[in-house]
């Protein structure tokens, strides 16, 4: 309720700051730096509205006023405009008797424009009309549009960076793949350097084997020629080969 209170006093000073010295019926002076600045404080209100004042408004007031918060309203209900970002600066133009005000309202979803339409009244000038009507965005001014061109230049500019730094943070480290590999080569070479040491073992284990037993069994046979006992009476524990070059004395 303080919300709305407060709402209608900033409308009531809004209709009264307009005082103008009256020269004639059809020409009068104002002051076009206070009448923009009056109404950039009345939009600006406006704007700033929840549902509840707008529908306070659009069922208890006449006239512009009304129809203003209707608008509004119907925007808020159908989320026409996404949230509130910022006010234009107000242009001042003539039309005939009347002074037309537009702002340009910036919503996140599209822009709305806003022509106050101004009249004097009993020396007075007042809004008798206020004009909505939305814009896409992409209709920016030129100064919108280059600001934006600037800004999405700025976004591309340090995403090519990042790009390259990333680029270069994997070339740095192509040096580390050949001592990676290295490792890794290392350690298959090693596997199957053991792998084949064994196998080799086993087979020279087998042919020592193979060797030794045939020299016992030519061994036995050459003791039991000489002596004519038989082979079942000794057994052949080892055998090592003499050392041919100690003198027997």
């Amino acid at each position: 309720m303080k919300k709305i209170l407060k709402s209608i006093l900033l409308l009531l000073v809004c209709s009264f700051v307009f005082t103008v010295n009256v020269s004639a019926a059809t020409d009068y002076k104002y002051d076009e730096n206070k009448v923009k600045l009056s109404v950039t404080e009345l939009v600006k209100s406006l704007v700033n509205m929840d549902k509840d004042e707008l529908e306070y408004y659009a069922n208890n007031s006449v006239g512009w006023t009304k129809n203003a918060s209707e608008v509004l309203l119907d925007y808020k209900n159908n989320d026409t405009l996404g949230g509130f970002k910022s006010l234009s600066e107000a242009t001042l133009k003539e039309d005939g008797q009347l002074l037309k005000i537009e702002i340009t309202a910036r919503y996140e979803k599209v822009n709305l424009e806003i022509v106050t339409t101004m009249s004097n009244i009993a020396g007075e000038i007042v809004p008798v009309r206020i004009d909505f009507d939305l814009v896409d965005i992409g209709n920016e001014t030129l100064g919108e549009k280059m600001q934006n061109a600037l800004f999405n230049s700025i976004i591309g500019l340090c995403s090519v960076f990042l790009v390259l730094l990333l680029i270069s943070f994997i070339i740095y480290l192509f040096k580390y793949i050949p001592k990676i590999m290295e490792i890794f080569t290392k350690k298959d070479k090693g596997s199957v350097s053991v792998a084949l040491e064994e196998a080799i073992a086993q087979i020279e284990g087998k042919e020592e084997l193979v060797d030794d037993m045939e020299l016992v069994a030519v061994i036995t046979a050459a003791i039991c020629a000489s002596t004519g006992a038989s082979s079942d009476s000794f057994v052949v524990r080892s055998i090592r080969k003499a050392d041919r070059k100690k003198k027997h004395i």
